[in-house]
């Protein structure tokens, strides 16, 4: 079941690559992601990132979300943009086995530097409540704290910190992830 889903997730990702923005990916010392980036023009309503993406971790457990966010133009030179969002996702953990769908709010904050090579600090952050989570949770919290340098105008490297956490009917608290990672952004 996990290699199908891994693998309908890289032929999809695959599919889409023609019209991605960005690929993304992300390594931790437990954890990978990958992530497609494209232009919310796809669904016919333009202005917004749209986003798809596989998590694994190495306790068996795997992920796929997808999620649109809406990103603010700064106002004059202010170095600080926002942006909302809606995110769902669909997770198995392998043990306990427990499957858990939900559907997030959330936003992001950014900090621009400016400089010769461009950087920013960046906080985003992504909850569902008991309402808005199935199957087997309760809530769901997606956190995530960068800092980004641009290496190139097509690529961006950033070091950060990721909480991933869900509230299981019958187990408790369950981390997927909360640690230290690494990535890179290409630009397309």
């Amino acid at each position: 079941m996990r290699l199908k889903f891994i693998l309908g997730a890289v032929l999809f990702a695959a599919s889409s690559a023609v019209m991605a923005n960005s690929l993304e990916f992300q390594l931790g010392g437990k954890t990978a992601e990958l992530r497609f980036l494209t232009n919310s023009g796809l669904l016919g309503y333009g202005g917004a990132e749209l986003g798809f993406g596989v998590f694994v971790n190495k306790n068996s457990d795997y992920m796929g979300s997808v999620g649109l966010l809406v990103q603010g133009i700064p106002a004059g030179k202010s170095p600080l943009t926002f942006g909302l969002g809606v995110k769902a996702y669909a997770a198995h953990i392998h043990d306990p086995s427990n499957n858990i769908e939900a559907i997030t709010l959330g936003g992001l904050a950014m900090y621009t530097i400016p400089g010769h090579m461009p950087m920013a600090a960046v906080v985003d952050a992504h909850y569902a409540p008991d309402i808005t989570t199935f199957s087997d949770g309760k809530s769901f919290t997606d956190l995530g704290i960068n800092y980004q340098v641009e290496v190139t105008p097509g690529a961006t490297a950033y070091i950060g910190y990721r909480y991933l956490h869900t509230d299981l009917n019958n187990y408790g608290g369950y981390n997927l992830d909360d640690n230290i990672h690494v990535g890179i952004k290409l630009h397309f």
